[in-house]
This record gives structure tokens, sequence and C-alpha cells, in this order.
């Protein structure tokens, strides 16, 4: 009788539940697709989008320059296998000649007019390599969320521009500046592999914006734990906040490194890490490392405001 009674009340909870919308577009070379590149499935979308709008993306690599410009619109892959790739540097010459810059160099470009967006269940990665910016993945929109994704490449990896972004349970990869710029992101629950020497972050953070917070993180090396800064000030009054993570011993124990800004503007914190590269007794005496649980202007629903994704 226990048994009718839990199936009847599965039954009625599935019944209720709302139907999962069909994808607005399938990317891909299997059946069921109806478009073969990503781009073509974002230029179908029309310019004034208002309702949240699905393209679905098969399992394969999408090798090209991606550019999201429409709003309400959730890129969503199948799994690490669905791979979005390209493999240019910023100061490669274009067309006309000049470099491409960090826009065209991005393996995924998120305008300004892609606002509430999100990336789910992919991989984004430039593998340019070492020697030059390559991102590859660029961010100037607002309210973006990023959700079990890798980002892989070595200098500029990411490039948060503007807006503010949340990024969960995602993969991040490089060695040089490879998380930076001046928007307000949020980041839980993510693994930040270091594959060489470098800084992890490099903000440029507006006077007053929270910048860039890493929550419950962990900070990964490969055999060898390339020495590695956690950060370097940019630009503006950077903001780079540790909270709750766990740091690999390729941190270096004084943490960050002076560069563009100096203090008091650079406002660099951790707050109860844990792990190898946890040293407080070495830091730097202007960045903020304390054994106590953050500020409040730090947790989720503070950064993000009035977005809570």
């Amino acid at each position: 009788m226990k048994s009718l009674v839990l199936f009847l009340a599965t039954a009625a909870l599935a019944a209720a539940a709302p139907a999962e919308p069909r994808p607005f577009r399938v990317v891909g070379p299997a059946a069921g697709a109806n478009c073969a590149t990503v781009q073509e499935a974002i230029d179908a979308v029309p310019a004034d989008n208002a309702a949240p709008c699905v393209i679905l993306l098969q399992p394969g690599a999408f090798f090209g320059h991606t550019v999201l410009n429409k709003p309400h619109v959730t890129l969503r892959g199948s799994g690490p296998a669905t791979l979005l790739t390209y493999n240019l540097g910023q100061a490669i010459p274009g067309a006309d000649g000049r470099p491409i810059g960090w826009q065209g160099a991005s393996t995924l470009l998120i305008t300004a007019e892609a606002h509430d967006a999100a990336v789910e269940n992919l991989t984004l990665e430039n593998t340019y390599g070492k020697g030059m910016q390559a991102q590859a993945c660029s961010v100037l929109a607002d309210r973006v969320a990023f959700r079990r994704c890798r980002l892989l490449g070595w200098q500029d990896t990411l490039r948060l521009e503007t807006g503010r972004q949340v990024f969960t349970e995602c993969y991040l990869s490089g060695h040089v500046d490879f998380i930076y710029g001046a928007a307000t992101a949020y980041f839980e629950r993510c693994e930040i592999f270091c594959r060489d020497t470098g800084y992890v972050v490099a903000p440029a953070t507006p006077a007053g914006r929270v910048g860039l917070v890493f929550c419950a993180c962990r900070l990964t090396f490969p055999y060898g734990n390339p020495p590695t800064y956690l950060g370097r000030p940019w630009h503006e009054s950077p903001s780079a906040t540790f909270i709750q993570c766990e740091l690999g011993a390729g941190v270096r124990p004084e943490g960050w490194r002076e560069w563009n800004v100096k203090p008091p503007l650079v406002r660099f914190a951790e707050y109860a890490c844990t792990g190898p590269g946890a040293a407080p007794a070495g830091r730097v005496a202007w960045a903020k490392v304390s054994s106590q649980p953050a500020p409040a202007e730090f947790n989720r629903a503070a950064v993000l405001g009035d977005w809570q994704p």
C-alpha cells in the first residue's frame, strides 16, 4: 500500500512539474540537429528576444569565433564533450592588418546585448598556448550564468569586462592573469587550475564595486606545484576575495604581488581559507588575511544584488 501511495504521489508531482521547453535550435552533426554552427543558431534568435531561448549543442567540436549578441539565450551543451574551440591570440593581425584584439581572439564573445544569458555543460577553450593573450571567453553583458563549464587557456583565459556574472561548479585553467577584468563575478565551488607559474587574477574593479569573489573553490596545480601568485592589481580600485577556499601548495607565501595600482586602493583579501597554500604569516602586508568568516558584503546575495539566478 505504501508503495502505491508513493508511486501515485511521485506521478502527481511529475505531472505538475512544468515541461522542459523544446530547444529553439539544435546544433551539431547528428540526427535532430537543424543548425551546423553555433553562430547560425544565435543569428536566428530575434534581436529583441524577451523569452528564455535554449540552443542545444550536441557532442562534438565547434571551431571558430562565436559571438552571443542576443538576450535571454542559454547555450546548453551535452557535457565536456561539447567543445567550442579557437586558436588565435589577440595580437594576431586580422583582415585589415591590425591586431584582432581581445574581442576578436575570444572563442566565445558575449556582448552587452546578451544580458540574462546562460552557458551550461560545455567546454570553451583557446588553444593558442603561451606567449600571447588568448581568451577562451570574454563577457560584456550583465546577468550571465555559467554552470558546469570548462574554460581552458593559458594567458587571459577569461575576461570579465562589465556587468555581473556567476560561475557554479566550473573548471578554469590558465597561468597568467587568467581571470581578469572590471566586472563583478561570484565563483562558487569551482576548480581553478594553475597550469604554470603566473597569476590567477588581475582585477580592474571600479571603486564601490565588489570585484571577483571566490567561495568554496579549489586552487590546484600540476605536478611540481609551479609557484603562482593569487593575483596582481591591474587597474582602478581592484578587488579580489577568496573565501573558504582550498589553496594548493603552488600558492606563493606572499600571496599577492604589486603591479599597476598601489595600496591603499588595492582590495585583496582571504577569509577562512585552508590548504598548504594558505600561509597568512608570509602574506604581503597590504592584503587582508583572516581566519574569520567573510563580511556579509561578500555573500552571494549581496554580491549579485537584485539578480539572483
